[in-house]
């Protein structure tokens, strides 16, 4: 029984991510074919019937039942995540929607074509309801999770660009546009952010706006947002901001490997105790514990 469940549900696991990277791999020949047209100059007449488009317009019908509360903290954390929220919300809405009803009936299906009884169905059957409401949460944070990593790896790297470019006369933006180019190939988190604030800058009124919506993207990349903001609010020097917060950066990620080699004792202490401990006291008592029973034998007879 236990084998079985864990069987399906590595199953709706491996369909789920397959699922994804198929919307994925449509969605980026779908934008490639619009983009190629829109350089030749033909109208784009798809009128959004790929998958990506059935789901957007899916979650478009669904956004009025949701509080706009909620529906503004999803934006931020889809922008956290790195997606662009304006295109990826009503996508993401269909998504949630559309797995909610499909787990449960494939797995009532799988169920069904094996044979099962009743209870192994309804066991089957709830367990694709959880998977399909609680599957795209688990997705869209583990996404987050790594993007944020992600930017907290690159940012002081990016920051100590910015310093020599500033140092080297160059402009605000000339210089986040030479860092987006020399991070693409090594961080394409940090450039894909700098990409985004670069366009802000260009269409908001106010670059403290742009910066404080950056600040808003990624935990890594909020100190630097908020410095940043207050530096072309006040008119200190940029280059001595930057420096700061690079060294603040680089101090914190000392500061968190310490504490992490700190705790490496405690977490091995499950390990030893597992496995190093018992083969220690074969190995340290299983010669007298053979010698006894040999003894115990011969007193026998």
């Amino acid at each position: 029984m236990t084998g079985v469940l864990g069987l399906a549900t590595l199953a709706v696991a491996v369909a789920a991510a397959t699922f994804m990277l198929i919307i994925r791999e449509i969605h980026l020949r779908a934008l490639d074919t619009r983009v190629s047209n829109a350089v030749l100059g033909i109208p784009d007449r798809s009128d959004s019937k790929d998958l990506v488009g059935w789901l957007s317009s899916v979650g478009t019908r669904y956004t009025r039942f949701y509080a706009q509360e909620n529906l503004h903290e999803l934006r931020m954390i889809l922008q956290s995540a790195g997606f662009n929220h304006y295109r990826m919300l009503p996508i993401w809405l269909g998504f949630k929607m559309v797995s909610t009803f499909v787990f449960p009936i494939a797995a009532f299906t799988l169920s069904q074509i094996l044979g099962r009884p009743f209870s192994d169905v309804m066991i089957f059957t709830l367990l694709g309801v959880a998977i399909g409401i609680m599957g795209p949460r688990l997705i869209l944070w583990f996404l987050k999770r790594r993007f944020d990593a992600a930017i907290r790896l690159g940012t002081p790297d990016t920051i100590d660009l910015l310093v020599v470019c500033s140092e080297a006369g160059m402009g605000l933006e000339s210089a986040l546009e030479r860092v987006a180019e020399e991070m693409r190939e090594t961080n394409p988190a940090v450039t894909h952010v700098l990409r985004g604030l670069l366009d802000d800058l260009r269409i908001l009124p106010n670059r403290a706006d742009a910066f404080e919506k950056l600040a808003a993207t990624s935990e890594g990349l909020r100190r630097f947002g908020t410095m940043v903001s207050q530096s072309l609010q006040y008119g200190t020097p940029l280059s001595q901001a930057l420096r700061s917060i690079a060294v603040d950066l680089r101090r914190e990620r000392i500061t968190k490997l310490e504490e992490r080699a700190h705790k490496l004792g405690a977490k091995l202490t499950v390990p030893m105790v597992l496995f190093l401990l018992p083969a220690m006291f074969v190995i340290l008592g299983g010669s007298p514990f053979l010698h006894l029973i040999r003894t115990f034998s011969d007193l026998g007879k």
